[in-house]
C-alpha cells in the first residue's frame, strides 16, 4: 500500500479481519459514497441541478448536519455531489462543496475538473471557493435564484 494513498475500508478488512467489533469502528461516508451511482435529473437545466443541490441540504439536515448542499457538473451531468459533513464528521473542511469536489474527483479518479459548474445551496466561503479554483472549476451558481458567482478565484 503506498503512503500517499489513504486506506479503502476494503483493504482495511482485508488486514485486520472483519470481525463484528471492528466493522463499526471504521468511518463510512466519502468511499462508500462515491461507488453509489449519481441519480441524474430528467432535464439537464441550472433549475434541476439546483434542485439536486437542495436534495443534498435536505440529505444535511436529516442527518443532523448544517444545512448545505453542493453539486459539481460537466457536460450537463452531475458528476460529484454531497452535503455537509462538518457535525457529523468531526471536520471543520466538510463543507458541501469542498465534499461535493472531493467525491467528483474520485469518481472522475482526477484532481482536475476543468469545464465543471459547482451548483451550491449558499455562497461558497473562501475555502470552498478556493478548492474549487485549484481544481479547475469554470464557475460557481449558488442559491435558489440561480445568482451567478462566476469564475472561482484565491482570493474571494
Amino acid at each position: 500500500m503506498s503512503i500517499s494513498r489513504r486506506p479503502t475500508r476494503r483493504r482495511l478488512l482485508a488486514i485486520i479481519g472483519s470481525g463484528p467489533l471492528l466493522v463499526p469502528m471504521l468511518r463510512t461516508g466519502a468511499a462508500e459514497a462515491a461507488s453509489a451511482p449519481i441519480v441524474q435529473p430528467q432535464a439537464a437545466t441550472p433549475a434541476a441541478f439546483m434542485a439536486r443541490a437542495f436534495a443534498m441540504h435536505r440529505q444535511a439536515l436529516e442527518s443532523g448536519d448544517q444545512p448545505y448542499g453542493a453539486i459539481v457538473v460537466r457536460d450537463g451531468h452531475i458528476i460529484g455531489e454531497a452535503a455537509s459533513h462538518v457535525v457529523v464528521h468531526d471536520d471543520p473542511t466538510a463543507h458541501a462543496e469542498m465534499e461535493a469536489i472531493r467525491d467528483a474527483a474520485r469518481r472522475q479518479g482526477a484532481h482536475n475538473l476543468s469545464g465543471a459548474v459547482l451548483y451550491s445551496t449558499s455562497h461558497p466561503c473562501r475555502m470552498c471557493e478556493a478548492a474549487a479554483r485549484w481544481a479547475g472549476i469554470g464557475r460557481m451558481v449558488h442559491g435558489r435564484n440561480l445568482s451567478d458567482a462566476g469564475t472561482p478565484s484565491l482570493c474571494g
